[in-house]
């Protein structure tokens, strides 16, 4: 029996191969889930750094972070706590602690969360949701705007 299957999301054929001999199996799966590979993909989160430049906190980070989910927008605002830096016992890598204000704007929601940043890699995992604002990735919209950073799903636990 051969089967050869070529899906090829909603414009392409599938195509299904038979032979009638049992103690011959095949399988060929080419599977192109974007319209036949000719489909840009777009940025759906994106991440700012900015240092503060006045204040108490000046000379720290501030972070502003979006993402896009089925649900509509969420957008977090992460703001250091005391400038105070904190040095992980096994690790030895420094971290600040972060007030993260997350929204929801379809839902309407606001959520406080208290989190820290890793001072080298400036990522800031929110343990209670498993996401993660990281400043790695960069992409282009669907409006053509081009964004940097990565405010998604943390995968690591």
């Amino acid at each position: 029996m051969s089967y050869n299957n070529n899906y090829q999301g909603n414009n392409g054929s599938n195509n299904r191969q038979y032979n009638g001999n049992n103690n011959n199996r095949q399988y060929n799966n080419n599977n192109n889930g974007n319209n036949g590979g000719n489909r840009q993909q777009f940025k759906k989160s994106g991440v700012t750094y900015t240092t503060m430049r006045k204040g108490k906190m000046e000379g720290l980070i501030a972070v502003n972070a979006w993402r896009k989910t089925q649900h509509g927008l969420m957008s977090a605002s992460a703001f250091p706590v005391d400038g105070v830096i904190h040095v992980g016992r096994e690790s030895g890598h420094e971290f600040m602690r972060y007030v993260v204000d997350v929204t929801n704007s379809s839902a309407g929601t606001k959520s406080t969360y208290w989190c820290l940043m890793r001072l080298d890699t400036k990522k800031i995992v929110i343990k209670e949701l498993s996401l993660v604002i990281s400043p790695n990735g960069s992409g282009q919209t669907a409006s053509g705007k081009q964004v940097k950073g990565f405010f998604g799903r943390n995968f690591k636990k």
